[in-house]
Parts: structure tokens; sequence; C-alpha cells
């Protein structure tokens, strides 16, 4: 996840589809280099949405030619404040945010959407890839109109977790952890965190472009990361075990995470994680059977 302010607006970048290129690069570190040798973010919203999807255009046509049409398939979904108004815009090759219908197979282009508000709908809820329940989306409406921050959060995790362990999925790419950022109409207003099954030892926070937040650390502690001007990136924030998640390469300019392997399952396990998810959602599976069952 990343989050940016750029001339006229600010909000989050989310995406599905690429998780890495054959550089080892991901669509996260792509944005970032946009902004490092463009200075990208210093420009209007619907310049940064046209130069995405230019990017993101070159980028899916070399994979397109090396393993086909159906493996290149990529969606960003920008939600940003713009002009006082909160919008949602799609950059995709196969999908838009105001339709439901995705195409198997992306495009050669690359094309923008987008999805205001009306006095009708005032609230939109928009998921890619593998989809939650409508009841789940239906829940995160609910909790919207009924205002608490915290509630809101919740049940989008919820919505994350359900599509994890839901049942043929559960070793599917999906994770249960989740990353999760609120954003205000001003740009102080901009809240973000890491929510994992059973807990962590550490808060992995998104990227920041141009822009500040705020990590809740529990109880009336938070830390304040970013700000104008500064890009920040694969930060970690937590107690002393944490020092051991993460460290900085300065031969790459990069942070190297290190990553177990369950022993278990075999799934990767962030050594920030205080369990594998993979075995807890198995575990959940079983739990529900038997309680079925009586």
């Amino acid at each position: 996840m990343t989050l940016f302010g750029c001339s006229d607006a600010h909000g989050v970048i989310v995406y599905n589809g690429i998780g890495m290129d054959d550089a080892g690069v991901t669509p996260s570190d792509w944005l970032l280099e946009l902004e490092e040798k463009e200075k990208l973010f210093g420009r209007g919203i619907h310049d940064v949405l046209q130069r995405i999807g230019d990017d993101l255009e070159d980028r899916l046509n070399k994979i397109r030619s090396r393993y086909g049409a159906k493996k290149a398939r990529h969606t960003f979904v920008i939600a940003a404040w713009h002009d006082s108004v909160s919008s949602l815009y799609g950059v995709s090759n196969y999908e838009r945010v105001d339709d439901g219908e995705e195409l198997l197979e992306g495009t050669t282009k690359v094309i923008q959407s987008a999805l205001l508000p009306t006095p009708e709908a005032r609230i939109r809820v928009v998921t890619t890839g593998v989809r939650p329940p409508k009841a789940d989306l239906r829940a995160i409406s609910d909790a919207v109109k009924l205002g608490p921050l915290n509630r809101v959060k919740a049940r989008c995790v919820k919505a994350v977790r359900d599509v994890a362990y839901r049942k043929s999925i559960v070793k599917g790419t999906v994770g249960a952890s989740a990353q999760w950022a609120a954003v205000g109409p001003e740009r102080t207003q901009v809240w973000y965190g890491l929510d994992v099954v059973c807990g962590s030892i550490a808060q992995e926070t998104p990227n920041l472009i141009n822009i500040g937040a705020e990590v809740p650390l529990g109880g009336t502690l938070t830390a304040r990361i970013g700000g104008p001007g500064m890009l920040v990136k694969d930060t970690y924030v937590g107690d002393e075990k944490a020092r051991n998640v993460a460290r900085y390469d300065p031969s790459t300019r990069a942070v190297i995470f290190s990553e177990l392997q369950c022993g278990i399952c075999g799934a990767p396990w962030p050594s920030a994680h205080r369990f594998c998810e993979i075995c807890l959602g198995e575990k959940q599976q079983e739990r529900a059977k038997r309680h079925r069952r009586h």
C-alpha cells in the first residue's frame, strides 16, 4: 500500500495483479521510481493518474510478450480526497471501478475509470481480485454510516480474513493479515497500520510519498512518520524484539526483511508475525467443521 500527497489531492493507492516483475521490483516500487525520477507527485491528481497508467502500460506489454495476456493483468485503485470530494479511481487493463465486469485477458491498453459520490451513493465500496462475500461489503457500508473508525477498520479486516480463510483457497494468494489506512479530507488526517492474525511484534507500515501519517502503537502512544517532500518506504514500528525483523542495506539502498518458512505447512512466515496465518486458517476451518457437526 502507498499513501501519497500531490498538488491538489491526497489519498491511498492499492493494487492487485502483478506481485513482482522479473527484475524483482513490486508495483509499490514502480510508484516510488516515478517519484524519484520524475517528481510525479508534485503534479495534480489527473497528471498522476495518467503517468501511472502510461508507465503501467509499458510494463504490462513487456510482461504480456513473455507470459501471455492472461498473466499480464493489473489494477491500481486510488482512493483520494480531491477538491474536498472523496474520489475513487481505477487504472487497469482488465477492469473498472465503476463496473463489476472483468476481462479474462489483459488488453494492450491501460484505461482510467472513476467512481465519484452522488446524492444517492455517498458511500462506495470497491473490491478487486478475489472478492469478499456481499454480506461483508454491506457490513462495511453500514459501519461507515454509523461512524466509529475502529468499527469500519474491523469490518474491512474481517472481509479480508473471510476471503483468506474461505474453503479451497486457504493456501491461495490472499493473506489473512491486512494493511489498513484511513484518510480524512485534511492532509493531517491520515492514519495507517497493520492488522495481523494473533498479533505481531512490529507494525509493517505502507509506503509514503509526499505525506505524513500516524500509526497507533497501543494505548495513547502513536508515531508520526513522513511529511511533505519526503519519500518513506519499507518501515517497521515496534518494540525491542522488532530490531531483528529488518535491516537497511546501504549498498542497495533498501531494507531487507527476514522471512521464515513454516515448518508445518511450508508457507512463507514473516518474522514480524507471531504465528503462521496459513496454519491458523486451517485450524479455523477445522473448528468450523466440528461446530457444524455438533
